[in-house]
């Protein structure tokens, strides 16, 4: 059985195989085509940050990060406080996979070039949603799961609910549908994305799987001057009826464990060693998601 890059010696294939015999699970490799598509996104994410010498994460010395934090910030307030500053997306329909391509190339929508490698990537991540969707499809997309997000999308999209229960073998088929058709809408800057394939949890769960990072999310669906929840997407090795599979898990945080949050954001500030971009970090605010850049502290002056 492969390694992840990374793992201990405890994770041996020996190792693992015991401990899996023991608790009676299987364990479901990442497929070549995923593994292949998420290199490919690394490759491209390198060799652009390689050419850009201005890329900037806070470091663990940072004093704006030293102190823990008071409870029930604002967001701006947490922005003020530790040199966070939103990044506007296009509002399109595409403004959550714009969000997680502008962070992992830390680039804007303001030059043509950039606009084109941004959809580029774009498209990529859509399309790694759906190769990371596959991965454990049974186990992760099982029929009453399939059944819900297809209920909760359709009642988001249209204010409709589902007319009947679905059968396992249309949910099956109406799910695939609607993963294919993310997968395949437009990212170019000049189309619209119909509301039922807006970015979700689902979205957000399926790149994080892709890229085996975590995606850092601040809720504030009130705007910027109300107090924010928090969550986190985690890269994890998840056991699911029986089966063992490099997949994604959510975290959340209420505003008053903000502490806990930025404590898993310093984290991976600080581990450089299996990505060449800054952590992802997004906002969702007034129905639109945007990029969250790091501000490096302002310089001190005397006279």
């Amino acid at each position: 059985m492969p390694l992840k890059q990374g793992e201990s010696d405890d994770n041996s294939p020996s190792i693992v195989k015991s401990k899996l015999e023991n608790q009676g699970t299987t364990f479901i490799p990442r497929p070549a085509s995923l593994t292949k598509h998420q290199r490919l996104i690394g490759d491209i994410v390198k060799r652009i940050l390689a050419d850009d010498s201005e890329v900037f994460v806070p470091s663990s010395t940072d004093p704006r990060w030293r102190e823990p934090p008071p409870s029930h910030l604002t967001v701006e307030e947490v922005f003020a406080r530790y040199g966070l500053q939103p990044a506007p997306t296009p509002a399109t329909g595409n403004c959550q996979y714009y969000a997680v391509a502008m962070s992992l190339l830390d680039m804007r929508f303001d030059t043509p070039q950039h606009i084109e490698v941004l959809e580029q990537m774009t498209q990529l991540l859509k399309e790694g949603i759906g190769e990371a969707s596959r991965h454990g499809y049974d186990v992760e997309f099982p029929h009453d799961i399939r059944q819900t997000i297809l209920a909760v999308n359709r009642l988001e999209a249209d204010g409709q609910e589902l007319a009947t229960s679905l059968s396992e073998t249309e949910s099956g088929i109406l799910f695939q549908e609607y993963i294919q058709d993310i997968s395949q809408s437009a990212s170019a800057i000049s189309a619209f994305v119909p509301l039922e394939l807006w970015g979700t949890e689902l979205t957000l769960r399926m790149m994080t799987k892709l890229l085996q990072q975590p995606i850092f999310l601040i809720i504030a669906p009130y705007g910027l001057q109300s107090v924010p929840t928090y969550q986190v997407y985690e890269p994890e090795r998840t056991t699911k009826a029986g089966h063992e599979l490099d997949s994604a898990e959510e975290y959340y945080f209420a505003s008053s464990k903000l502490d806990e949050w930025l404590s898993r954001l310093q984290r991976a500030c600080r581990d450089t060693s299996s990505t060449d971009n800054p952590p992802v970090v997004l906002i969702y605010s007034e129905l639109h998601y945007s990029r969250v850049e790091f501000a490096p502290a302002p310089v001190s002056r005397t006279t």
